[in-house]
């Protein structure tokens, strides 16, 4: 079976390169696509799907800003199951920070170069990290499209869904600072994970979908 995996904001397949599904199960990534800034989530989540072959059955996974877009695409093609890593599942999960700067509408003030001069602090976001993790991180960063910047900070920070997913698989850091597991109920926690937890503790993630899927 096809797993169709949706990376986070500005990155790519390599924040995969660690997990290993089981036997019977393929990988396949869904690449983000360029946006002009004013679509909404569902109708980008709609061009998504394309990549999706519906004729057999298949499964979703997304990580952080994959996740909301996959729960956004599984309203539209039903996957036999939604596997989300360090992400929330519906808006009730959002820190009230975020939901103030959406209505308040501070993504319109960021930048790729301003985030550049924070890595640091990025770093401590997204961590705890290893060295391979911020090169991984800074290397997001850099190829990250200041449109598509704008257009996901958007859509996190404003993001309207209310509806779980039935069949989901939810795994989740206890040090996420990104999305604090607080605010969160997942299936499972990964001690000592953060956000990036799909890459730096990729081996207990491994355990897991082995248990879930095998």
């Amino acid at each position: 079976m096809i797993v169709y995996f949706l990376s986070g904001l500005g990155a790519d397949e390599r924040a995969f390169e660690k997990i290993s599904l089981p036997d019977g199960y393929e990988m396949q990534h869904i690449p983000w696509e360029p946006v002009k800034g004013y679509e909404s989530i569902d109708a980008y989540a709609k061009y998504l799907s394309y990549n999706i072959d519906t004729t057999k059955p298949f499964m979703l996974a997304g990580l952080s800003l994959g996740g909301l877009v996959a729960i956004e695409i599984s309203k539209i093609v039903e996957p036999e199951l939604l596997i989300l890593f360090s992400t929330i599942h519906t808006q009730k999960n959002l820190p009230a920070i975020y939901r103030i700067a959406g209505k308040l509408r501070l993504y319109k003030f960021l930048h790729s170069a301003l985030l550049s001069v924070t890595l640091p602090f990025l770093y401590w976001f997204f961590g705890p990290v290893d060295n391979k993790g911020r090169q991984l991180i800074a290397s997001f960063l850099k190829q990250t499209d200041p449109v598509f910047l704008k257009w996901a900070i958007k859509q996190i920070s404003r993001w309207e869904n209310i509806e779980i997913v039935k069949r989901s698989l939810q795994i989740h850091g206890s040090k996420d600072r990104t999305f604090p597991v607080s605010l969160i109920k997942p299936d499972y926690i990964i001690e000592g994970g953060g956000h990036f937890c799909v890459f730096t503790h990729a081996s207990e993630i491994n355990l897991l979908l082995k248990k879930e899927l095998g």
